[in-house]
């Protein structure tokens, strides 16, 4: 990220809060939890199965990872592969939660334990005064957070790899081998997600529009206070002698697509962006759904961008109160900072007019909730999409009860949405929006995107 990470994403488990990302002001990749379906429920399956290729693998939206038992509620998962560093020794690993809002694979320790990767480790810095040791990462949700090691690793999704490259040890109850520092759990809200019952996944795998996780604002430890990625530096076990360190770009964890290289005599590699494919969805939702995720845009036969999308640039002036975002128009209310973001797992804006009266959806009355308005009926929605280079885009939408949502035998829905006492300015759309479109994310800096990123359908 170009600028400090401005863009915050959390969940909430009643909210899992997924990952920071970078931009301007403050944003929440949020999913709450609430219905879904437990173990042995069955519902209707909806797929999309195109398009194929070796740049493309499947997402599906279900009730999640063994061990999750309540049931996951609008969270895609791929699955991802973990090798040591040019070798065949890998470690498949199933459910990881797709974040098109935040950068980088993280996936529990204890998953990879077998591979012995390498740690990442950070020269003493006289300058900030460090010593040297292996870098750690503090990532804080809305509600929560993940703490653990970095490790150099080859990513495989589909038929793409990223060599070499940093990703994030999640210390998980299997394998925890140094405390949370105080400041970490304080930042966390008190709350670090050290499992897959916990994540509501085996991992996280971040592939929005920047680079790496943090960018300039790490490579300085005195910049950490006003954001909400913390790199340390821990030189043994002892969690007293854990440093906030400096990181540089290369050392953060990084967008795996960004490093994807071309294996296939394809002449351009597939490292620009992504298209996320969902299925159109019946009114109540589907029990599971499943789409395609796509690598590169433009690259290929399969990725070229639809002639009819609408293309919206997000905010490239690192002063701009509204860095990384664009304006959502809906009536008379104006949200300049919103965003489109897989990780969250519905729409969430304020509207005072669509009740929250929920009777057993879940959701804390203290940070908000779903919305129910009353009856089987939706409530339509009419808002317009606008950048600072004048492109607009309309999206018409529906906010269906949740609580009737939950009540019947589905995890994917595309009328879900809620608020999360966000910040008025906030619209975030989140996986409801994706379900009967494609949506493509570009990659700030890789070709298509050099002069800022932007998000079509």
């Amino acid at each position: 990220m170009l600028k400090p990470c401005a863009r915050l994403f959390g969940s909430v488990l009643l909210v899992l809060a997924i990952c920071a990302g970078c931009g301007g002001g403050s944003s929440s990749s949020t999913t709450y939890s609430g219905g879904g379906l437990g173990p042995g429920s069955v519902g209707t399956t909806v797929s999309l199965t195109t398009p194929t290729g070796i740049n493309t693998t499947e997402v599906v939206v279900d009730s999640g990872p063994t061990g999750f038992s309540l049931g996951a509620a609008n969270i895609p998962y791929v699955t991802v592969s973990v090798c040591a560093i040019n070798s065949s020794n890998c470690v498949t690993i199933d459910h990881v939660f797709l974040d098109t809002g935040s950068y980088g694979l993280r996936v529990l320790k204890s998953s990879v334990a077998s591979l012995s990767l390498p740690a990442l480790t950070l020269a003493a810095n006289a300058q900030f005064n460090t010593p040297g040791g292996t870098a750690v990462e503090c990532y804080p949700f809305v509600l929560g957070g993940i703490w653990g090691p970095l490790a150099q690793a080859d990513v495989k999704i589909a038929g793409e790899t990223a060599s070499a490259i940093p990703i994030q040890l999640i210390d998980d109850t299997a394998s925890a081998t140094l405390a949370v520092p105080a400041d970490c759990l304080a930042a966390a809200g008190g709350s670090v997600f050290n499992s897959a019952a916990s994540l509501q996944a085996n991992g996280i795998l971040g592939i929005g529009m920047m680079p790496y996780d943090c960018g300039l604002s790490c490579t300085s430890p005195l910049n950490y206070a006003g954001f909400h990625i913390q790199y340390y530096v821990c030189p043994d076990t002892v969690t007293a002698n854990c440093r906030p360190a400096a990181v540089t770009t290369d050392q953060q964890t990084q967008n795996p697509v960004v490093h994807f290289v071309s294996n296939d005599n394809n002449p351009q590699p597939d490292n620009n962006g992504t298209i996320l494919s969902l299925p159109a969805l019946p009114v109540l939702g589907a029990g599971v759904a499943t789409g395609r995720l796509v690598f590169g845009i433009g690259t290929r036969s399969n990725n070229q961008i639809a002639p009819a999308a609408k293309i919206i640039m997000a905010d490239s002036n690192p002063s701009s109160p509204s860095y990384l975002y664009f304006t959502t128009s809906l009536g008379s209310t104006s949200f300049p900072d919103s965003y489109i973001d897989s990780g969250s797992n519905a729409f969430f804006f304020n509207d005072p007019s669509i009740s929250q009266a929920c009777q057993s959806s879940s959701g804390s009355a203290t940070m908000g909730g779903w919305y129910c308005p009353p009856g089987a009926a939706s409530v339509a929605r009419n808002a317009t999409m606008s950048d600072v280079l004048g492109n607009t885009a309309p999206v018409a939408f529906a906010i269906a009860n949740a609580d009737l949502l939950f009540s019947a035998s589905s995890t994917a829905f595309s009328d879900l949405g809620g608020s999360i006492s966000q910040a008025p300015q906030t619209f975030v759309w989140g996986l409801s929006f994706f379900f009967g479109r494609s949506v493509y994310t570009s990659i700030w800096g890789q070709a298509l995107a050099t002069n800022g990123p932007w998000n079509a359908f």
